[in-house]
């Protein structure tokens, strides 16, 4: 099976974390068709399974990508914020080495 996908509507990167959500089920292979198309064919990995749903399943997941997306441009100065805040307060550094004097050995490379 094959879909196709207008870029000037779903981001490349969109469609290509859409067809990563497949690969569980299908060999996925997207493959560019002109300046803004692109095709993603579908093979199933399993002769049984058929793939009747997978196009009506692939415009879903494009949908919910693509609002993640949007999500997660809106929200990216909310969360880059709040994760240096996080890590503002946290002393990730070994103290007891910095401030020992040369003397002290603290990790014990003179021995």
């Amino acid at each position: 099976m094959t879909v196709e996908v207008d870029l000037t509507i779903y981001p490349l990167d969109v469609v290509l974390r859409a067809c990563h959500r497949f690969t569980g089920r299908c060999y996925v292979g997207p493959r560019m068709i002109g300046d803004s198309r692109i095709a993603v064919d579908f093979v199933s990995r399993d002769a049984a399974d058929q793939l009747d749903d997978l196009r009506d399943r692939f415009a879903n997941e494009l949908l919910d990508t693509q609002l993640r997306a949007v999500v997660a441009a809106e929200t990216r100065a909310i969360r880059e914020l709040l994760f240096a805040q996080a890590f503002c307060e946290a002393d990730l550094l070994d103290r007891a080495d910095i401030e020992a004097d040369e003397a002290a050995d603290p990790r014990g490379i003179a021995s």
